[in-house]
């Protein structure tokens, strides 16, 4: 026997804007559930970067409700690509703990017209930080 999980989305999207609402109900055992609730939206600005924000509450039944959230920005014409850079909570938190954060850079570009790199760096907090690079690579035919 395994526990079940339940979710809805809705969403609308433009080439300029977006943003989606998400409901999910989780059974946490026999007798307890936890409900999810998400907002994430996009606005692309003029002439500038796009914004990306989300922001999700937990709220389970035995706990008090736990919050996390994260934005972004992307610049689509930057140079040859287009660069990234975030931040957001590692996880959802009680209003009573302290959060931790991650943060992270990306720079995408096509190598030809079949494969794309995406290099990037991240630092995650914790009682010991840690950064790390990464690469993406991506292909199409």
């Amino acid at each position: 026997e395994s526990y079940d999980v339940y979710g809805v989305q809705a969403a609308y999207n433009t080439d300029s804007y977006g943003v989606s609402l998400s409901y999910a109900l989780t059974e946490t055992s026999t007798t307890a559930d936890t409900s999810f609730f998400g907002v994430n939206a996009f606005y692309a600005l003029d002439g500038g970067p796009s914004l990306s924000i989300g922001y999700e509450s937990e709220d389970p039944d035995s706990a008090v409700e736990e919050e996390g959230y994260f934005i972004g920005l992307t610049w689509d014409d930057f140079g040859p690509g287009s660069f990234s850079i975030g931040m957001s909570t590692l996880e959802n938190y009680k209003d009573t703990e302290t959060e931790l954060y991650q943060y992270e850079a990306a720079y995408s570009y096509a190598v030809n017209d079949g494969m794309t790199i995406t290099p990037g760096v991240f630092i995650k907090e914790g009682t010991t930080d840690q950064t790390g690079v990464i690469l993406k690579t991506s292909f199409s035919f």
